[in-house]
């Protein structure tokens, strides 16, 4: 079970946007690749968040054919790593480490802080 997840609300704890909050789009997981290009395992030291309005970037795209949509400058969120932000607590507002328990037979994530239940049982 990963501490974050699609959907949850974190802050950003170093970088550029130090402070800002936004909502996880994607979880991108880090993968092991040998040398003949083939997936062998999964890099936790990889992982990385699409994380709304947090690391927006310009990019130039330039017209090709007909099924690009966007061109010009376009905005373009990067992924952030994973160890670069915090989960939000829905019920104590702040930037929390996670912790894992088991509630009857689910394993669900909790608040280090105000010990309450982060995952909906």
């Amino acid at each position: 079970m990963q501490k974050i997840k699609k959907g949850d609300l974190v802050q950003v704890i170093s970088g550029n946007e130090v402070g800002l909050r936004g909502e996880v789009d994607r979880v991108l997981k880090g993968r092991l690749i040998d040398r003949h290009n083939k997936h062998i395992g999964r890099d936790a030291n990889k992982d990385k968040l699409l994380v709304k309005g947090v690391n927006v970037r310009k990019k130039h795209q330039r017209p090709i054919s007909q099924t690009r949509t966007q061109t010009g400058i376009i905005d373009k969120e990067l992924p952030v790593h994973i160890s670069n932000v915090m989960l939000v607590c829905p019920s104590c507002d702040e930037a929390v480490r996670v912790g894992f328990r088991v509630e009857g037979d689910k394993k669900v994530r909790f608040c280090k802080r105000c010990n309450a239940t982060v995952d909906k049982v």
